[in-house]
């Protein structure tokens, strides 16, 4: 069943997305104010001097939390303070990996570049990037995405950390730290959402085309708010969709997919996966089992992905099954060997009898093998040449019949040995 929620009011600011805490699943307001408990010797004008951007603030603390003396608060009482009246000192998200076409700010992007508050980064066709923020978190970027960093910052009241993240196109897949203070705030917003969490991962998705947005919880939990009703809670391996009219709507995510054979070697010129089932799924290849270094990324409509111009090294793919209502399912992560070694052939008679040629493409030590099959591949070779250095054979006198031909290319890399063959071919060999 997908459960829907009412319609979004025009007047609403956005869909509101909260971390399900141990105790209950309460909404986390944008701005919220910060919590502090007063201890003994503090005064609202020592703490407007340490704390305060502006020390006479202590007055607007001092009316919000109807304190009558500002130099004799009760011990253990509980102020709330807006952030906006904190200081702070500026937090940094660190891109820890690129590929592709990716600027900050209508630069080039580079490993190791520390990015701060109002920055856009985006990222074009077939280009990744990953960032680490000083918590820990990773925030990814996919194909296609375009993002701002509206705050990165630490306020010293606490040391309470504050990350908040647009999403005008694509989407970020966030690994959130489980933070130590409730004030702590991860947040990501998209056009008619926004996200915030404490320690899960997560995806937050915007389609500038159909113009949804889309979160996708795969561990931790949220719950919604549209305002004026209960949260929902949106418990780990389940999705959310607000439709470009404000429709919500709620499901559970579709299972790790299977793929067939995932782990092979991965020796022909295009790399290849194909799920047990037919469907849409997104496919992500990165360098790591984390996923920071992300390098291809395709979404297919029937399971079947190709992947061109991927250099020799393990890898790590990543699968998820999408639902009728584009929400991206559980992912489902295999390790694969990519090298390259690729035999192609063709055969034709010439004036010395049959030649057969081949062409083979990889790197390191290679040998060949051909083989002959009369009439059938199940009969044993009749040609069966093996350790071959040339990339021809020349059969002369074949008997009319008809005849299956291959060619292995036999590489040796790493210390290791593998061979690729060329399909089955048929040749007739016609009587006088």
């Amino acid at each position: 069943m997908r459960p829907t929620m009412p319609r979004l009011a025009t007047a609403i600011l956005g869909l509101v997305l909260s971390l399900c805490a141990t105790t209950g699943a309460a909404a986390q307001n944008e701005d919220a104010p910060i919590r502090y408990v007063v201890r003994k010797g503090d005064t609202l004008i020592g703490l407007g001097d340490r704390y305060f951007r502006t020390p006479q603030s202590y007055k607007i603390v001092q009316r919000q939390n109807r304190i009558a003396n500002p130099y004799a608060i009760p011990i253990g009482k509980i102020l709330s303070i807006p952030r906006s009246l904190l200081k702070y000192r500026p937090a940094s998200a660190e891109i820890i990996a690129v590929r592709g076409q990716v600027t900050q700010d209508n630069s080039a992007a580079t490993t190791g570049q520390k990015l701060q508050e109002g920055t856009a980064i985006t990222t074009g066709p077939s280009s990744f990037a990953t960032m680490v923020l000083d918590d820990g978190s990773r925030i990814s970027l996919p194909s296609n995405s375009a993002i701002r960093i509206r705050r990165l910052r630490t306020y010293l009241l606490g040391n309470i950390l504050d990350y908040d993240f647009d999403v005008a196109r694509g989407g970020i897949r966030s690994s959130v730290v489980k933070q130590k203070s409730p004030d702590d705030s991860y947040r990501v917003r998209t056009p008619k959402a926004v996200s915030a969490v404490r320690g899960t991962d997560f995806q937050s998705r915007y389609d500038a085309d159909t113009q949804n947005d889309f979160a996708e919880v795969v561990e931790g939990g949220l719950s919604v708010d549209t305002g004026g009703e209960n949260a929902r809670a949106l418990p780990a391996g389940n999705g959310l969709a607000v439709k470009a009219d404000g429709g919500v709507l709620t499901e559970a995510l579709l299972p790790a997919p299977e793929l067939l054979t995932p782990g092979k070697l991965q020796a022909d010129k295009i790399v290849r996966f194909a799920a047990a089932l037919s469907g849409p799924i997104r496919y992500t290849i990165a360098t790591d089992s984390g996923f920071i270094e992300q390098i291809a990324d395709s979404i297919v409509q029937d399971g079947k992905a190709e992947f061109a111009d991927l250099p020799n090294g393990n890898y790590f793919v990543r699968a998820r099954a999408i639902s009728a209502a584009g929400l991206q399912g559980i992912p489902a992560t295999f390790t694969f060997k990519r090298r390259l070694n690729s035999v192609t052939g063709s055969a034709g008679k010439e004036k010395d009898g049959f030649v057969f040629r081949w062409r083979a493409e990889g790197d390191g030590p290679q040998k060949f093998h051909f083989q002959l099959f009369r009439n059938a591949v199940t009969n044993v070779a009749m040609v069966d040449e093996a350790g071959l250095d040339s990339m021809m054979i020349t059969l002369s006198d074949l008997p009319p019949a008809d005849y299956y031909w291959r060619v292995g290319s036999t590489q040796y890399a790493d210390g290791e040995a593998s061979t690729s063959w060329t399909p089955i071919e048929k040749i007739t060999v016609a009587g006088p």
